[in-house]
This record gives C-alpha cells, sequence and structure tokens, in this order.
C-alpha cells in the first residue's frame, strides 16, 4: 500500500526509534498523554477503529469512562522490535489485565460493576515515527491468538468493554458492525470511529473505514 512506503520517509531516523518507542510505552501507563508525542498528521488505525486523529480518539475514548470502571489496568508490554523493511518503525507486544471494580458510564448508560477479572490476548502494536521524532502512525491491537484470554479474543479496550457486559461482535470486514459505526459516525455525539473525510491527512490512501473489509491493492 503505498502509504507504508510514504511512512518510511528517508529510511534514516537520526534518534533511536526503539528507545524512544519504549520512553513513550512508559509515559502511556503513568497517563503521560502529552500533545507534544504526535505529529500534526498523525493517524491512528485498529482492527476496526481509524482512520482517527488525536481529537476524535480522545472524545471517544472520554466517553467510555473505562479508566474509572477499571482502575487497576495493568498493562504488560515486551517484544519490541524494529522492522527490518522500516527504521522508523518499532513493533511491541501487549497483555491487558484489570478488574472492573467500578460502574462504567458510556455516554450516560451505566454498566454496573460486576467485580469480573479480565486478561486479554496478546496483541500487537506499532509506532511510526516521522524525521522530527513525533509518532505519524500507530497500528494498535491487533490479536495474536484470540483463543487466549477470557475475553472471546478481544483485546486492548475493546477487551475491557466486553468484560463490562458491552460484548461487541466487531471484527474487520462484520458488514452489521460495519454498518452501525456508520450511523453512528453520521449521527455523531457518541464518539467516532474514524476522523471526518475533510480531517484525515492526505497521505492516509486506504478507503477502508472502521470495522469495512481490507481493499486490495
Amino acid at each position: 500500500m503505498p502509504m507504508f512506503e510514504y511512512l518510511k520517509f528517508d529510511k534514516n531516523p537520526k534518534f533511536d526509534v526503539l528507545a524512544k518507542t519504549k520512553e513513550y510505552v512508559s509515559g502511556q501507563t503513568i497517563g503521560d498523554l502529552s500533545e507534544d508525542w504526535y505529529a500534526d498528521d498523525y493517524v491512528l488505525r485498529g482492527p476496526v477503529i481509524g482512520p482517527i486523529g488525536r481529537k476524535d480518539l480522545a472524545g471517544s475514548q472520554n466517553g467510555l469512562g473505562l479508566m474509572g470502571a477499571f482502575p487497576d489496568v495493568t498493562i504488560e508490554t515486551f517484544g519490541y522490535a524494529i522492522d527490518p523493511e522500516n527504521p522508523y518503525r518499532c513493533f511491541y507486544f501487549q497483555r491487558w489485565r484489570a478488574t472492573m471494580t467500578e460502574d462504567m458510564d458510556v455516554y450516560g448508560t451505566i454498566y454496573p460493576s460486576t467485580g469480573a477479572e479480565m486478561e486479554t490476548p496478546v496483541s500487537t502494536f506499532c509506532a511510526v515515527w516521522n524525521p522530527d521524532g513525533r509518532i505519524a502512525y500507530e497500528q494498535v491491537g491487533a490479536v495474536v491468538d484470540r483463543l487466549e484470554g477470557n475475553t472471546q479474543g478481544k483485546a486492548a479496550v475493546f477487551g475491557l468493554l466486553h468484560t463490562a457486559g458491552l460484548k461487541l461482535s466487531a471484527a474487520p470486514g462484520d458488514a452489521v458492525f460495519s454498518f452501525i459505526q456508520r450511523v453512528g459516525h453520521f449521527v455523531g455525539g457518541q464518539g467516532r470511529s474514524w476522523t471526518k473525510e475533510e480531517d484525515i491527512p492526505k497521505w492516509w490512501v486506504s478507503s477502508s473505514r472502521g470495522a469495512d473489509a481490507t481493499e486490495e491493492w
């Protein structure tokens, strides 16, 4: 796909990409979400979320009330590796664990605390840095082995939602979930699954949105 060629930039980073990614992930763990980490043309993509920018991403996460419902979230991160075909790209793995000890408020709908303990399957993440040392692209939550854990194969945020009782049948290419996302995108008001077309950076050329099937190139 052409955008992955774009994300190689000059193929010659002047900083330690692996060390910088470790610093970034460590900061996330302790709640350091400074916008200084991110490029102006930043995009995040997950299996059924994105392409989404920082503003819409923050709005969507804040409306879910996840950290309030799961105050003991622990994230085990390991296996950092630089992409041999793109020195600006660093992959890593995560496994999330948490207990739902408080009610969860999802845009006004209350999901009562269950006390349920969650363990997600291991999932892969990556950060692509630009030559200025800021993140241009993140890929998040791609499950390695869906049989692991107790969330029916759902990782990261979707694992938390599943444990809280919001058991979404969400997978790439799921036509029903994709339709629901498009209705929500059109109506607005409860967070976005992807950013408005006019606000998506020009370098992002994939036409797939949210849970849409992946197009061929």
